[in-house]
Parts: C-alpha cells; sequence; structure tokens
C-alpha cells in the first residue's frame, strides 16, 4: 500500500494536506502493515506500508531509494519474472534484492519502456527527487489499484481512494454520476471513480509528471487479437497453452507464509488447485482451501477435487451471508473509500478471516478464466460464419446431423434475407426498474451493459475481438479485482488470479479460435491442456448450472430506509416516490418465497441506496 502528495508549482508544503501518519492511517485501518515507513522531500510526501509475504519482500527498505540516481519508491509490487529481469539487467539473482529495487533498475535502464518490462501485479510510483519528477505505473490487468487526483498545482495518488477523505484543503465531493451508476450497479469503470476529483490510471498504463505540463495516462501495452486465421486443430497449441498455464500458476507460488486456495469445485479453480498442490513441498497436503457450497449439485465437485489432490484441511461454507452486515459495510468503506462495487469484495470476508488466523498471506483463485482464457467461445460460430467457411461451420455446431442441418439453414436464410442476428438489447432489471430520476438517467446516459454486449458482438467479427470488446472484460473485471485486492489486503492476504496472466492471456489471443471450441463443448483449449490434472467429471462438465441456492430466502433482510433523511446528494438523484413504494413492494413479498426471488431489482436498489447513505454519513 502506498500514498504520497506531490507539489507540482513548489509554493507549498505536502503537509499542509496531510501529514506522513494520517496517510498511513488511511492505508492500514486495520494495523496490516509489518513495516511502515515515509520519505519527504521539497515539495513531496511519500508512504508505505509494506505487509510481506515473498521471501525477498522481508528485506524491503520503505520506502526503497536508488543508490545511483537518489530516486524513491513507493508501491504495491509482486514480481513475477524476477529471474528475466536480473539476466537482463546484469544483475545477480538473490533474495536481498527486492522488487522495488527491481523496478528501479529497470527504470533507470528502460526508462517508460519500463512497465511493459514486467511481469506480475504492481502499481508503483519512481520519484525524482533532482528534477521533482514522478513516473506512475499500474500493471496490465489492474490487479493493483492506482488512484491519483492532479492538477497544475498539485498531484496525490494512492493505492486505496480512502486516503481522499484524509487530506485536507481538498474537494472530496462524491461523484453524482458514479452514484447514479452505483445504484444500476454500472459503477465499475477503469478510469472514473466515487470521487469527482479522483480519477484511476487504468490498467497497461504510465503517466510521466514534471514540474508542468499535463499529467495523461500513456498506454504501454494492449491485448491484441493474434489468432492465426487456420482453421485445422494441432496438437501444439494444446501444449503452448498448457506451458503457459503451468507457468502461470508456478509464479504465483511464490511465499514464505502458507498458501490457500478457493476450490468451487469448477473448471478454474479445480485446474489451478490440480497443478499447484503437486508442486508444493508436501504434494498439496497443507494446501487449505475455501469452498462456498450453496448450491444443490456444488458439494460433489467440491469434494470430488479435495479427494483427488489429497487436500486435508477443507473450509466449506454452507450457508454465506447475501446481505453484509454493517460492520462489514463500514470495513469496506475505510479500506475502499467507497461502497464496492462488486459483491464478492465482501462475500468471501469469511475466507479472508479465516486466512489470517491461519498464518495464511497468498490465496489463489480461479476468478478471471470466464472473460478469456476459459470462456465458453460460443462466437466461434459467428465467425466461421463470417469467414465463409461454412463446411467447418457445419462441423462445429451442436447436435445431430438434422439439427445442424437445420441450424445452417437457418443462419444462411437470415443472412440472404438481411437480416441481422437477435442480440439481446433490452435493459437490464436493474435499470428497468430503477429508483433515479429520469433527468439523472438521461443525463449520463445510462442504457446499461446489455447495450455494450450487443454493440460488442455486432461489431467484432472473431472470438478474439469479441472476448476483448465484451464489457465483462473492459469495464467490470477492473471493480471486482480492486474491491477484492484491496478487502484481502486488509486481513494481509495477496489474492493471486492466475487465469488473469498476462503471458497466458497472449497465449491464448495467439491461439486459432478453432481450438477454443468444439461443438457444445466450450472452454475446449484449457479442458485438453488439463487433462489428467482433475477428476474427469469435472473437467468435462458440460455446464454450470449446479441447481437452485439452499439458504438464499432464509436470511432475508429489507433495510429500513427514511426517504425523507437520504443524503441531500442522494435525494437529487433518486425518485423518492419510486423508493418508497420498491420499500413497500419488499415489505409485502418478505413472506413470500416466489416473490421475494422475483423482487431481487428492488432488493438490490434498496440494498445500494442504504449502502450510499451509509457512506455519504460516514465519518
Amino acid at each position: 500500500m502506498f500514498a504520497g502528495i506531490i507539489i507540482r508549482d513548489g509554493r507549498g508544503d505536502p503537509r499542509d494536506f496531510a501529514d506522513a501518519e494520517t496517510l498511513l492511517a488511511a492505508l492500514t485501518p486495520y494495523g496490516q502493515a509489518d513495516r511502515t515507513g515515509a520519505w519527504q522531500g521539497s515539495g513531496a510526501l511519500l508512504v508505505q506500508a509494506l505487509t510481506w509475504n515473498t521471501a525477498e519482500s522481508k528485506h524491503e527498505a520503505v520506502p526503497e531509494k536508488c543508490a545511483e540516481t537518489g530516486r524513491v519508491i513507493v508501491g504495491w509490487v509482486r514480481l513475477d519474472n524476477r529471474a528475466e529481469l536480473c539476466a537482463q539487467l546484469g544483475l545477480a539473482l538473490r533474495e536481498e534484492l527486492t522488487d522495488p529495487q527491481l523496478i528501479l533498475a529497470a527504470h533507470r535502464t528502460w526508462g517508460e519502456a519500463c512497465p511493459d518490462r514486467l511481469e506480475g501485479d504492481f502499481s508503483f510510483v519512481v520519484y525524482d527527487p533532482a528534477r521533482h519528477a514522478a513516473f506512475c505505473a499500474r500493471d496490465a490487468l489492474g490487479i493493483r489499484p492506482f488512484f491519483y487526483h492532479a492538477s497544475s498545482e498539485l498531484f496525490v495518488f494512492a493505492s486505496t481512494a480512502a486516503v481522499y477523505r484524509r487530506l485536507r484543503c481538498f474537494d472530496a465531493a462524491p461523484s453524482q454520476e458514479w452514484m447514479a451508476r452505483f445504484l444500476i450497479g454500472e459503477s465499475a469503470d477503469p478510469v472514473k471513480t466515487a470521487y469527482a476529483q479522483v480519477r484511476k490510471l487504468p490498467p497497461s498504463h504510465f503517466i510521466n509528471l514534471g514540474r508542468a505540463g499535463a499529467a495523461d495516462p500513456v498506454r504501454y501495452f494492449d491485448l491484441v487479437d493474434a489468432a492465426p486465421e487456420t482453421y485445422r486443430r494441432e496438437d501444439r497449441w494444446v501444449d503452448s497453452y498448457r506451458e503457459a498455464f503451468h507457468r502461470a500458476v508456478e509464479v504465483r507460488l511464490r511465499s514464505a507464509y502458507r498458501l490457500g486456495a478457493e476450490n468451487s469445485g469448477g473448471l478454474d479453480s479445480a485446474t489451478i488447485i490440480g497443478h499447484a498442490a503437486p508442486k508444493l513441498w508436501d504434494d498439496g497436503a497443507d494446501l487449505p482451501c475455501f469452498s462456498v457450497c450453496h448450491l444443490e449439485r456444488e458439494s460433489h465437485y467440491i469434494l470430488d477435487l479435495a479427494s483427488h489432490c489429497g487436500i486435508k484441511h477443507n473450509y466449506v461454507l454452507t450457508r454465506p451471508t447475501y446481505q453484509p452486515s454493517q460492520r462489514e459495510d463500514d470495513r469496506a468503506i475505510r479500506v475502499l473509500g467507497y461502497p464496492p462495487e462488486h459483491t464478492h469484495a465482501l462475500f468471501h470476508l469469511p475466507f479472508f478471516e479465516h486466512c489470517e488466523a491461519l498464518g495464511i498471506r497468498t490465496l489463489l483463485s480461479g476468478f478471471g478464466g470466464d472473460e478469456i482464457v476459459t470462456s465458453r467461445a460460443e462466437f466461434l460460430i459467428r465467425e466461421l460464419f463470417l469467414a465463409g467457411r461454412y463446411a467447418q461451420l457445419f462441423m462445429e455446431l451442436p447436435g445431430n446431423v438434422a439439427m445442424r442441418t437445420a441450424r445452417m439453414v437457418a443462419m444462411l436464410g437470415r443472412h440472404a434475407r438481411g437480416m441481422r442476428e437477435q442480440v439481446p438489447r433490452d435493459r437490464t432489471p436493474r435499470l428497468a426498474r430503477s429508483i433515479l430520476r429520469r433527468d439523472v438517467m438521461e443525463k449520463y446516459r445510462l442504457a446499461g451493459f446489455r447495450q455494450a454486449q450487443a454493440d460488442a458482438y455486432r461489431r467484432s467479427r472473431t472470438l478474439n475481438g469479441h472476448l476483448l470488446a465484451k464489457p465483462a472484460f473492459r469495464t467490470f473485471l477492473v471493480g471486482r479485482l480492486e474491491g477484492c485486492s484491496l478487502m484481502a489486503g486488509s486481513y494481509r492476504v495477496d489474492y493471486r488470479w492466475p487465469m488473469l496472466d498476462r503471458r497466458l492471456i497472449a497465449q491464448f489471443l495467439g491461439t486459432p479460435s478453432i481450438e477454443k471450441r468444439h461443438r457444445e463443448w466450450g472452454r475446449y483449449l484449457h479442458r485438453r491442456a488439463c487433462i489428467g490434472t482433475v477428476p474427469e467429471k469435472i473437467l468435462w462438465k458440460e455446464g454450470k448450472n449446479l441447481g437452485t441456492f439452499r439458504h438464499f430466502g432464509r436470511d432475508r433482510r429489507v433495510d429500513a430506509i427514511d426517504v425523507e433523511a437520504l443524503s441531500g446528494v442522494l435525494g437529487d438523484i433518486v425518485e423518492r416516490d419510486a423508493v418508497a413504494a420498491q420499500a413497500e413492494a419488499l415489505e409485502r413479498a418478505f413472506g413470500d418465497d416466489d416473490l421475494w426471488f422475483s423482487k431481487a431489482p428492488e432488493r438490490n436498489n434498496l440494498r445500494a441506496l442504504s449502502t450510499l447513505d451509509s457512506w455519504l454519513k460516514s465519518d
């Protein structure tokens, strides 16, 4: 965790806004750091709170300083290609050489090209006192958060937005647009934040900040569709993907503390555990696994994997809390600085609590696979159609010969009549039953993510292009990563997502589309690469439908909302009559299971409203 204040015009003292103790308190509201430190120079104050994880991290100074240039680095960093960097930089690979020291050397050698040479999860600032300049960078997928405020006079940066509410002489007013989007469940954004005067450094970007001039983010890397135009399957593509997947898992096992893993019983988490366990010193016997088992047919897959991999310690949560408590909401606001944009930031708190109690500081997760490398790849059919590969298309359609023939004729018929394939463009339930005022919806053009999904489908011509354009990857991903990284970090846990390894994704995007799906089998490339790693019933599970939620309706709660007592800024954007009407509808549905389930939009609307109101009224 890190933060800093730089007076760009030299007319003031950073301590006019906050002292080091205030910044560190915002970074570590639960005392989770093993070491803290600060650096102060003329016009700059930098602080860092370090939680140990790898053996190298225990040698870190906070902050680190380059002996040759005098540059100072603060950041939240874990590098996964240390050996490669040392070889390129002519450095000896040793435990005492810390990750921030490697970044200082990389920046000294490659300058702005430095971030693109780094693999791992990172956000950092390298400050040069001699030039009163700063270089800021964030990893390719946005695992580590980076918030900043930039003006001609001031630059304030931090790994959490919680810092900005602690500043003196700073306008930390909430963003009306962000609140409106939060109320329809679509506030996650790679740039915009909950605060009007604060932005995010987008993933794969850096900022070069000088005494004057713009502080505009610059892209240093982009994921691209590099798949060869070939439609013949070859084993070499599976072999190359398998090698990339194994590397993505293995580089994330580096820690001086116990590791844990999430086991959902699904393909992604199962294959991560299946490969990770044999690589650990005890063959995985001491790898605790954490599961939420709240669907009817979930337990079989979870326990089958545990038995297959010899996992002795299995923490299984059978009745999770679907509505966070006030204590959990308060923690999120203290850690994040705003209400969480994704439910899993709070949903997995029981995992984090157990990890902290057991001394586990790394938690492996299968999240992120669905977005790219283990997607179901349904768009392959459209890619083949658009490419005129009709014979191949016929062979890849699901079903028997008669069914495939009928589907093929229907597709050709629609094309001949100039008809577009039907893509859902209707409004989401949250948007359709929104409690926002109409003028607010029009002001911010709240069309809902289904419009973005339809646009991505219509404009794309290849499977990879479609995956990269979908809002699930381009927009929503960052909200979950930021919230989960920060919440886990408040329990000294480093969340690690092998499926979001940049090199693994690049390998997938450079693999022919035909390798990624076969008839009804999505995730075809990953399944074949992991044969023998996990039980066959998990590897070739047809879908994700595991039945209904066993206990969803048992923990019902309707947050009491006094419409007249809402925070003023909320009163400016919501339709009070709609709020009252939805509250009454929920009260009537409270005792009826079917009706309660049907009121999900209303439940989520009022839950979001109550959370926002608590945030706005908090200290």
